[in-house]
């Protein structure tokens, strides 16, 4: 006797839930913007990988061999000053981007981005943060460390988080060349 294909399906969805409890896909804790202890955060950032829905996410970071950053807060409490520099080849880059802390919001505001929402999650790991930037037609999940060089646990724990988000694409800085001195904010 066979079996039809709306008793598969059952079956497989009924496979499905059981093996979701067995091994539940853990995604990273969303931390609230609005509530954040943001000098908790403040200092250097080592850049060490990204993970998007298309590698058209990433296509910004494919040059960079690495990048440092420095998170301060500006001279409003309510805003954040990032700084960075980067490598691509001999070349040393540098950029700044301000971010907006909002009352009541779990999201940063960009400056001179209103279309973007830029979220922060908290890994299992104490020395880590991951950024989510989504905008029209890209989500991409950043991960930053203290040190340069963290555990592969904690790169690994970051792959299975950013799969957790649907985030399937992953990009490993190499971080091989000599880091650019990244200059302290005015």
């Amino acid at each position: 006797m066979a079996l039809d294909s709306s008793v598969w399906a059952c079956l497989a969805y009924l496979a499905g839930l059981a093996l979701q409890a067995l091994w539940p896909c853990r995604g990273p804790q969303q931390m609230s913007a609005g509530s954040l202890n943001t000098a908790e955060y403040f200092g250097t950032w080592y850049f060490i990988a990204a993970a998007g829905e298309n590698s058209s996410d990433l296509q910004t970071f494919t040059l960079m061999d690495n990048a440092i950053f420095s998170l301060q807060g500006a001279e409003l409490p309510q805003r954040l000053l990032l700084q960075g520099v980067f490598r691509v080849g001999e070349y040393c880059g540098n950029k700044t981007w301000i971010y907006y802390i909002h009352p009541g919001r779990d999201d940063l505001e960009q400056e001179g981005r209103p279309e973007r929402t830029v979220n922060i999650y908290r890994l299992d790991c104490r020395d880590c943060i991951l950024l989510q930037e989504i905008s029209a037609g890209s989500n991409r999940v950043m991960l930053y460390g203290r040190r340069a060089s963290p555990g592969a646990q904690q790169v690994q724990d970051f792959q299975r988080a950013a799969a957790c988000m649907g985030l399937t694409h992953f990009l490993r800085l190499p971080q091989q060349a000599e880091y650019c001195t990244l200059e302290s904010a005015p």
